[in-house]
């Protein structure tokens, strides 16, 4: 059970927003835009990959965040990385999921899938989400993911031992993704 107490609305890290994406003013939503955006150039920006980090890390305790995903499109990857994850480049050390500095819940077309390390789990998801929940216990080691389109059905747990600061991560390549306000 989620208590209130938990809940968060993370937003958006300017510094390390892809030039093909753009933020929302009050950077809750992230949205891809077909023009690359000249952004100033700095070690913390996603150069090649549409990634983006929160600007809110999570060192301890627990907490809980919701993304809404009805105008994301038909691929996205949303969930949390460290800020060692790569940001120059396209290889498996960038990429959301792919190393052991991240985790996600990736969606392309009709198919789910959890990646960490670039290992890849299918999740069998009866309806499309709108809105996914995270949850987050940092001492415990724990991510997961829910659908809380209606009610709150499992979807994915990740158990490890967090090591780093911990931010709400995402990817896109079409539409937009926000993070719902809780607090």
């Amino acid at each position: 059970m989620v208590l209130t107490a938990d809940a968060r609305s993370p937003t958006w890290e300017y510094d390390s927003l892809h030039p093909r994406l753009k933020l929302s003013d009050d950077r809750l939503v992230v949205s891809c835009n077909w023009r690359r955006i000249f952004y100033p150039c700095g070690p913390q920006r996603f150069d090649k990959l549409w990634q983006v980090l929160s600007r809110d890390a999570f060192l301890s305790g627990s907490h809980y965040w919701e993304v809404d995903l009805l105008h994301a499109g038909t691929g996205w990857w949303i969930g949390a990385a460290y800020p060692s994850i790569g940001r120059k480049g396209d290889s498996e050390t960038c990429r959301l999921g792919w190393n052991r500095a991240s985790w996600c819940l990736k969606k392309f077309d009709f198919e789910y899938w959890a990646f960490h390390r670039g290992e890849r789990i299918p999740i069998l998801v009866e309806d499309d989400p709108d809105r996914i929940g995270i949850f987050l216990d940092y001492e415990a080691g724990i991510l997961s993911f829910y659908n809380v389109t209606d009610g709150m059905a499992h979807l994915h747990t990740f158990r490890c031992k967090f090591t780093e600061p911990v931010y709400p991560a995402l990817r896109l390549w079409e539409g937009s993704i926000g993070i719902c306000k809780l607090t």
